[in-house]
């Protein structure tokens, strides 16, 4: 299961990746046949992939709502990571991103949120996508307003933000 854009292609890590990335993940060129980029998996992916792999190991519907790789199409790197924090609970699925810094300001998260947006509406159960961002990662607050999301309020000193399916995200 892929999701692929003009420049990007995004794919579900499964659990053998995750596991491969838990234990070496300066080796990930090898398997996945792509350029090193140092910078790549960031610490957020790092602390994610034992609670994605017991999760998966649970219940494989998790497959999906779990961290995607981020592929530049034409390069043939890595240029950071996309995906969910689980299976929607009362139709709300949370989406968080990576794009690691030699590649940022090219426009890749907005391209990114927008191709697992659709992706996410068209699963059955998700109405709600929920994101949070503090309030000092202007860029990142800028592309979630990009792709539609509304500011919601704040907690835990992040801002909240929302989009809702309705016909426009439909393709």
């Amino acid at each position: 299961m892929n999701i692929e854009n003009q420049r990007l292609m995004m794919t579900p890590i499964t659990i053998s990746q995750a596991q491969q990335l838990m234990v070496s993940p300066e080796s990930y060129p090898d398997w996945l046949s792509v350029k090193y980029d140092s910078l790549w998996p960031d610490d957020g992916l790092k602390a994610m992939l034992p609670i994605y792999v017991e999760a998966l190991e649970n219940d494989r519907n998790e497959y999906g709502f779990g961290p995607w790789i981020i592929l530049h199409k034409h390069k043939d790197m890595v240029i950071g990571d996309i995906g969910f924090k689980g299976k929607p609970v009362d139709g709300v699925v949370e989406i968080g991103y990576f794009i690691s810094n030699i590649h940022r300001n090219q426009g890749y998260a907005k391209e990114a949120i927008d191709s697992m947006v659709h992706w996410a509406f068209s699963q059955e159960g998700v109405d709600t996508i929920a994101a949070t961002c503090t309030s000092q990662n202007v860029p990142s607050c800028k592309v979630l307003e990009a792709n539609g999301f509304k500011r919601t309020g704040e907690e835990d000193g992040l801002i909240v933000f929302e989009t809702h399916k309705k016909t426009s995200w439909q393709k």
